[in-house]
Parts: structure tokens; sequence; C-alpha cells
């Protein structure tokens, strides 16, 4: 009996798909298919060193890039606070002399609050997350100054009910607008300290990048070496040198940014955050220096109001003069200092019965009043200068990122190149 052959419509499609697969098997199996296996593994070893490389660098460049614009908008908001302040201060100390204020005090009052609303707009255009928040802000102190025209507009005509606008005005300070900016502020540093640990992750992802794709890639040169028996294999071996010496650079270019990092966010970072601490309080503590005197004996609370936030100015002064600072922060603390001494003597005349002396030591030229002004401008200044360097310390950190992940990018390739090369050779060899 005769065994009857499958029709030919069947061996023609049976044939190609057998001989697919065959070639396949063929392909991977014994010494040449392990170096194909292994040559496919280093050039996605390089590829995804470079890839890789250029995503976490890149991605550390836009991180540090998101620090200084959370940075500038803690200095804009930290600005509205000491504006909002030192208006409350000029106006409070205004109420004091009565009658027509003095212009360069009125003048200080206007500037406080123009500065606040135009930091407000400007905070609010460069965070939309924040500006609901700096929306209610801008109303409450819409109020604010509406309370201080009625104050004004009494005490000029020697009505006592002034007296109680003002404090309504100043309450209003307390309770409505600083509390929502404190928040704000707050939630600008954390966004800051959340910023400036990625530094310290990209440099370890580097790094464990880099020794797992040496390892493998020494790996599969000892392997070939020991089926070829050639030692080494000059395109392999210079790809992973590439890998190498590119990681290394990386590396290093990464411990210098995490080093600028750093000592920007424990230097001129921190100091700009005291130094603005200090003037809010500072100012705090003007603002409720005057509502004592305008109290008339009846204003323990305000006075211990001072007391507090007198310690807080001092205490984050006193942070700055023991860290490496110039002379400009020491001298603040000292002015400080000087002011309050000065506030001693305003209460012990007034509590002393003369409260004319106290009043003139507070307002004008009197010393307590001459020693704050002191201390305005200098730590104006200085704020002014660290924030300004706080800026360019961390765009100078980023200075060689956009450049490095290129070159990891670039050095991925042409490591993945030499190494597909490296294996073609030792096929050839093989054969």
């Amino acid at each position: 009996m005769s065994v009857q052959s499958a029709p030919p419509q069947q061996q023609q499609r049976a044939t190609p798909e057998g001989n697919a697969r065959q070639l396949v098997a063929e392909a991977f199996s014994g010494t040449p298919g392990r170096m194909r296996i292994y040559g496919a593994i280093a050039v996605a070893l390089c590829l995804v060193f470079g890839v890789l490389g250029f995503l976490f660098v890149r991605h550390l460049d836009d991180t540090l890039g998101a620090e200084r614009a959370h940075a500038a908008q803690l200095v804009r908001i930290q600005t509205i606070r000491t504006s909002v302040v030192k208006a409350d201060a000029a106006a409070t100390n205004a109420f004091l002399v009565g009658g027509l204020e003095p212009a360069s005090v009125r003048q200080s009052y206007t500037d406080g609050i123009d500065t606040a609303a135009e930091s407000i707009a400007a905070a609010s255009s460069a965070e939309p997350s924040d500006s609901a928040t700096l929306q209610a802000v801008n109303k409450d102190l819409a109020t604010y100054t509406g309370l201080i025209e009625s104050a004004r507009a009494n005490n000029r005509q020697g009505f006592p009910i002034g007296a109680a606008y003002l404090r309504q005005a100043s309450g209003s300070i307390e309770n409505n607008v600083l509390p929502p900016l404190a928040d704000l502020a707050n939630k600008e540093r954390q966004r800051v300290n959340a910023a400036s640990d990625s530094a310290y992750h990209t440099y370890n992802a580097i790094f464990w990048l880099l020794v797992v794709a040496l390892i493998l890639l020494i790996a599969i040169q000892v392997w070939l070496f020991r089926r070829t028996r050639r030692i080494i294999n000059p395109p392999l071996a210079a790809g992973t040198a590439i890998v190498l010496v590119f990681g290394a650079i990386a590396l290093a270019v990464l411990a210098s940014t995490m080093d600028q990092s750093n000592k920007a966010k424990n230097g001129p970072y921190a100091q700009t955050v005291a130094l603005a601490t200090a003037r809010i309080n500072g100012f705090d503590a003007k603002s409720a220096e005057s509502l004592t005197l305008i109290a008339r004996g009846s204003g323990q609370a305000y006075e211990q109001r001072f007391q507090t936030v007198a310690a807080d100015a001092d205490s984050a002064l006193a942070g700055l003069s023991s860290a490496q600072t110039g002379s400009g922060e020491r001298t603040t603390s000292g002015d400080f200092r000087a002011y309050v001494t000065q506030h001693v003597q305003v209460r012990k005349d007034d509590d002393g019965g003369n409260w004319d002396a106290a009043v003139a030591l507070a307002t004008g030229s009197g010393k307590a009043n001459q020693a704050f002004a002191t201390f305005d401008s200098a730590s104006g200044e200085a704020l002014s200068a660290r924030a300004k360097q706080l800026s360019d310390d961390l765009a100078h950190a980023r200075g060689l990122l956009l450049a490095l992940s290129w070159l990891l990018l670039v050095g991925g390739v042409v490591a993945a190149f030499l190494a597909r090369r490296g294996i073609a050779r030792r096929l050839r060899e093989y054969r």
C-alpha cells in the first residue's frame, strides 16, 4: 500500500514557515547565536545608559529650574508680608503724631501698600495655584486700607473713635492677611526643600546605572575572551570606555551640582528666609510699640505682642550671626538690638507717666524711631543682596546640566555602535 504525499499547496505553504523557524533557530544556536544575543544585550545596555542618563539629567535640570522658581515665589510672598506689616507700622506710627501725619511716614505707608499690591499681582502670575489665596488677601488688604483711611480722618479731627478703627485695621492684618501668606510661604519652602533633594537622587540613579552597565559589558567581554581566545575586542572595549568616561564625567558634574545646590540652600536661601522673617517680625514689633502708646496705659496685650515678635526677629538674626554671613547681616542684627534697647526706654517713659517723652522717642527723629529706621534700611539692603545671590547661585548650579544630558545620549549611541561593531567582528572571525 503506497503512502500518499501532502497536496502541493500544503507543501508550499509549510516550507517557508519551517524555513523561517529553522533560520531563527540556527541564528541563535551555538556560540555564534550566543554572540548575537550578548551583542544585542551590549547594544541595549549602551543605549539604555545614554537614554536614561539623558532623561535623568534633564529631569534634574527641570527640577532645579523649579527650585529657583519656587525660591523666587517665596521671596515674592515674603515681600508681600513685609510690605503689609511695614505699611501697618507706618500707619500706627503716624497715628501717634496726631493731626496731619508727617509726609515721609505717609509715603512709607503708601509705598508699603503699593509694593504689596504689585507683589500680589506678580506672585499670582508666577504661580497660578497660589492665585486664589492671593486674591482673597488682596480683598482683605483693600478692607484694611479703608479702615486706615477712616482712622486717619477721625484722628485728624481729634475723634477717639479713630483709635478703634486703627486697632480694627491692625487686627485685620494679624487675623486675615498674614496667616494665609504664612501658609503660602510654608508651602513654597516645602517645594524648595523637595526640589533640592533631586540632585542627590539623580546622582544615585546615574551611579547605579553606570555600575550595572559596566559590570554587564565587562562580563560580555570576559565571555568573548573565553570563547574566542582574544584578550581585547577593540570596538567593544572602546564602547565600554566611553560609558565609563562619560559616566564619570556625569558623576563629577552632578557632585558639583549637588555641592552648589546645597551651598545655595544653606547660604543665601537660609539667609533670605531669616532676613525676611526678621523684617516681618521687626515691623510687627514697631506696630505693636505704637499701638501700646496709643492705648495710653491699657496696651499690655500689645506690649506682650512686641516681646514675642521681637524675640522671633532676634532669633532669626542670631542664626545669621552664627552662619557664614557678610558684615551686612551682622550689622542688621546689631541694629535691631539697638532698637530694642531704645524701646526699653520708651516703656520706661510711658510707664513712668511721661507719655509725651515716650511718643517723642518712638516717632519722628526720636532715638527709638531712628534706630528702627536704621534696621529697616540695613535689613532691606541685605535681603535684596541675598535674594539676588540665591537666584544667581541656583542658575549657576544648572549651568552644565543641559550639555551633560546630550553628552550622555550621544555617548550611549556611539558606545552602542561600537559594541555592535565589535560583536560583528567576532562573528566574522568565528566563521
